[in-house]
């Protein structure tokens, strides 16, 4: 088939070619030659005998330039302010005469007239101290005196003489008339090693059925050891309750409204 494809509507296919002003293209153009007359300089289009445009004579005295030169100057003024080094200026900043400096001989960067100085570096935040922990209020439990002996669910006659939590605890019990007994047995952990030990509650609490419904833990104060070991505690056996009696505890249950939860 001959002609135009169909929808093109007779027009050529667009080609991507770089283009310059009036649409002139490397492909249309031929190269020149400059050759000087008596009459000035002409541009004479290569392989024709007629000469192409005129330009004016080039004058090079009297402080003018030629527009070679000052297309090849606009090109080097063309720069990006915004790539500019920090005390670096335009080609046609230097050249001026006055615009540089001021009335007493002094240059001047920037639009106000101030000296660019960089920004100086960022400063770490400061660095904050780890507040110290709240003191806790010790709490004067009323304890019993050392030699006091207690009676656990067996009958068996004990004494703490060392503690005064435990015999606030085992006084505590007593009165509130539940079956207890100090330690009767131990409970085999597994550390991730593989590795086994043996944990003690201080009180097992027991029901009608001897049953142990709770297991009571009396120590000063709470530490990671301790929440360490009441956590494996929980992961491995967790069909028993347990309790953490601190004297705060104590004394909080020791009061009127004190009240046990088993």
């Amino acid at each position: 088939m001959t002609g135009p494809k169909k929808g093109s509507r007779g027009r050529a296919p667009k080609r991507n070619t770089a283009q310059g002003r009036g649409g002139v293209t490397r492909d249309t153009v031929k190269p020149a030659r400059e050759r000087t007359t008596s009459r000035g300089s002409e541009v004479e289009t290569t392989g024709s005998g007629k000469a192409g445009s005129r330009t004016g004579p080039s004058r090079t005295s009297g402080g003018r330039t030629t527009p070679g030169e000052r297309r090849s100057g606009a090109a080097k003024t063309s720069t990006n302010p915004a790539r500019r080094g920090p005390g670096e200026r335009a080609v046609g900043e230097r050249s001026a005469g006055g615009r540089g400096a001021d009335s007493g001989g002094e240059r001047k960067e920037g639009a106000a007239g101030r000296t660019f100085k960089p920004a100086p570096g960022r400063k770490p935040p400061p660095k904050l101290g780890r507040k110290p922990l709240p003191e806790l209020k010790r709490v004067q439990l009323d304890a019993p005196p050392p030699d006091t002996v207690f009676l656990d669910r067996d009958g068996e006659r004990l004494t703490f003489p060392d503690s005064n939590l435990k015999r606030a605890a085992a006084a505590l019990l007593s009165e509130k008339k539940k079956a207890w007994r100090y330690r009767p047995f131990p409970f085999p952990l597994f550390t991730d090693s593989g590795n086994e030990t043996a944990f003690h509650f201080d009180f097992y609490v027991y029901d009608y059925e001897d049953s142990v419904i709770r297991l009571l833990l009396v120590v000063p104060f709470e530490s990671r050891e301790v929440w360490d070991k009441v956590g494996r505690f929980k992961r491995q056996y967790p069909m028993y309750d347990y309790e953490l009696w601190t004297p705060e505890k104590l004394a909080r249950l020791s009061g009127p409204r004190g009240r046990l939860e088993f």
